[in-house]
């Protein structure tokens, strides 16, 4: 009988268990950069929102007077019948247009009447966690 060339079950055994490792240590950090590119998305719909009301600002001479307002509704209400805003942004997370009752990405406007200053504040997939606030001051 001749002996043939191949691997043994040992070493296919081994190299499968190989693989099997690095699947579960690998996997969380794919997982993470996603999130992590997400939050990148959510920033950068922060800072469209910053301009537009700026814009507002600029042309009403005051900024949207409203408090812990979520993204649907300072568009529709304050940004877009005054043309500071095509449409209302679409969430990284959910890959459809916000909404006021989304958690994850979430992005709440504030106004502060005495201090005259604006707060943008952006979340993570559980919209616990704050990944960037901008403001007026």
């Amino acid at each position: 009988m001749k002996k043939r060339p191949g691997f043994t079950m040992i070493e296919l055994l081994v190299v499968i268990g190989i693989i099997g490792l690095l699947a579960v240590f690998l996997t969380p950090k794919l997982l993470g950069a996603k999130d992590r590119a997400k939050e990148t998305a959510v920033k950068a719909v922060m800072h469209s929102m910053q301009l537009a009301v700026e814009a507002y600002a600029m042309e009403n001479e005051t900024y949207p007077l409203d408090t812990n307002v979520p993204l649907e509704s300072l568009a529709t209400n304050y940004l877009m019948p005054g043309g500071y805003l095509a449409s209302i942004p679409m969430n990284p997370f959910t890959g459809k247009e916000y909404k006021d009752a989304d958690r994850a990405g979430r992005i709440i406007y504030d106004y502060d009447d005495a201090t005259g200053k604006f707060t943008i504040m952006g979340y993570n997939r559980t919209g616990l966690k704050k990944i960037l606030e901008l403001s007026n001051l």
